[in-house]
This record gives structure tokens, sequence and C-alpha cells, in this order.
């Protein structure tokens, strides 16, 4: 009996004695059988999605970008912020000092600082040895990879910058170095989502606190205060410099990618947190770096390196 007449005798045949004969062993096949070629529902998925990303804004005068950057930035910071208290959102910084390690040319002071009460982080300031008035700052955030703030790659980074007379912050990461625990996987957010409360919103206080905390400090320069990261770090660095006016110069490394490529290349697409609830609809990462004119960006790309996709 072919498939045609199977399935045939199958609509015809009266429940009662088609319930003894239907068994797995009949059924599985029918339903085993593709309807459309998988790499073709691809395809036409991926037409589909392209039409939906929003194109890059269209303005003619340098008042025209800063209206549209307003806007924009207060649609992602409501969408960012969704189910944060108020009071957590606008809280102080709270950092405490817990030691220092003193070195030629600068020193490691050690902090605790608070996300959300009930939920700390850990970050190393490195000064420079000599500390002058109004100095430049840069806020360093760090990405996926074990180990977290003290890699050597980014320890080295952080006294490079002290030893040029730059305060540099370098914040430790959830789920990583200091944090790292199954419960603070990335993918764990979706559980926030489900309370009601957008969990994107907790890797974004994370590293504002940072921001927060070097723009209250009176040794700032606020006018040089710049943020830089790699990987997670170049996320971070996109997101906080495009959303917050406060952080000049930005040089985020890798990290991300438009919406577009994600959809060309859907092993880009990152951890949950960079395609959180609702974001990337009305404005997509392309957008946000756009949105930074006139403030100095340099975007560095991964080719060559540990970071580099496989080809």
């Amino acid at each position: 009996m072919n498939r045609r007449s199977l399935l045939a005798f199958a609509l015809l045949t009266p429940v009662a004695q088609l319930s003894a004969q239907a068994t797995h062993k009949v059924i599985d096949p029918l339903l085993k059988q593709p309807l459309q070629n998988p790499a073709l529902v691809a395809d036409q998925l991926r037409h589909f999605m392209l039409t939906k990303v929003q194109p890059l804004p269209t303005v003619h005068t340098a008042q025209d970008l800063q209206t549209q950057a307003d806007v924009l930035r207060r649609h992602e910071l409501s969408v960012i912020y969704h189910g944060w208290p108020n009071e957590w959102v606008n809280a102080s910084p709270k950092f405490e000092r817990v030691g220092v390690i003193e070195r030629h040319g600068y020193r490691i002071v050690k902090f605790r600082y608070e996300i959300v009460p009930g939920f700390s982080s850990t970050a190393l300031l490195y000064e420079p040895e000599h500390i002058s008035a109004k100095m430049p700052a840069i806020l360093n955030v760090n990405g996926h990879g074990p180990g977290g703030k003290a890699v050597e790659h980014k320890q080295k980074r952080c006294i490079n910058q002290a030893r040029h007379g730059i305060l540099s912050l370098s914040l430790e990461w959830i789920g990583f170095g200091e944090l790292a625990s199954a419960e603070n996987g990335h993918n764990q957010i979706g559980l926030l989502d489900l309370a009601g409360t957008n969990g994107v919103g907790l890797f974004y206080l994370a590293m504002r606190r940072g921001l927060d905390f070097l723009y209250e400090d009176p040794r700032v320069d606020r006018q040089r205060i710049g943020m830089t990261g790699l990987s997670g770090g170049g996320w971070q660095t996109m997101l906080l410099s495009s959303l917050d006016p406060r952080i000049g110069p930005s040089v985020p490394v890798a990290g991300f990618s438009s919406l577009t490529t994600a959809i060309e290349h859907p092993e880009y697409a990152g951890d949950a947190e960079q395609n959180a609830t609702d974001m990337r609809t009305r404005a997509d990462y392309a957008q946000l770096m756009a949105v930074r004119a006139p403030r100095p960006t340099l975007l560095i790309y991964n080719s060559m390196d540990a970071f580099a996709p496989a080809s």
C-alpha cells in the first residue's frame, strides 16, 4: 500500500475500526513526511525577518539627529527599565572600598558595589601614582571568558591607562570572574522576564553604576569620560555609550552585530541579554551606534584573534 492509499485508508476507516490499527507504526510515518525543504523554510524566514529590520535614521541636520537620538534613547531606556523600581534605577552609586594594592607607578583600589539591593558585584579602580585635578577616566567593562577582570590582558589595559594619567575602572561582569556561578548564567534572565521585569535591566544597571561612580568622583573631568570593552564588553560599551550622553569617546571591541548580520548568521546572535525582550525592534544596534554622533567612536572588529568566528 503506497502513502496515498494509506492516507485515504486512515481517513475513511471508521474510528472504532481504526483505533485498533492506528498505532504509532502507522501514524508516525505519515507525520514524518516533510512538507517543505528545511533549507527553503529557513531561507524564507530569513527574508521575512530582514523586511522587519528598521532602517538607519534619515537626517538632514545635526538637530534632526539629536531629536531622533533623544526619542530613541527614551524609548530604549523605557524598555530596559521595564519592571524595575524607580528607587533602584535612580539610586546613588554605593561603592565600598575593601582594599588597595600598591604598585610602581599606579595602585589598584578594590571595591564591592551594589547593583540592586541584595545583589553586588566587584570592581577595580586603577589610579595613577600621582593624582591631579580633573583627570580623564575610562570605564572598562569585561566580557565572556573565565577569569573575569583578573585576566592578564584586561589588567594590562587598565595599568597602561593608569600610567598615562587616567582613572581606569574595571567592572566584573555577571556570570564571570567573582560572579561565576550557574545562578548568574545569562540565560537566567528569562526568569526575570517571567516575573514582569526586563532581565537586560540588571546588566544595564551593573555597568551604569560604574559610570555613576566615575561621574561623581570629584577628581574626574566629566567632559573626558570614555568607555571600552572586548566581546561582551564590546556589547556593553555599545549599549551604555549610546544611551548615556555622559560617555564621550567609545571603543567597543567586537561583541555585537547588527540585526541584519544576526539574521544572516544566527551564530552571531549573542546571549539572552543581547537579544532581550522588546529590544532591537524600534532600534537596532546599528541605529544606536549612529546616534552617538558627533561623539568620537572607534569600532574594532576581530578576524585574526582568539575571538574570531571559525571560518
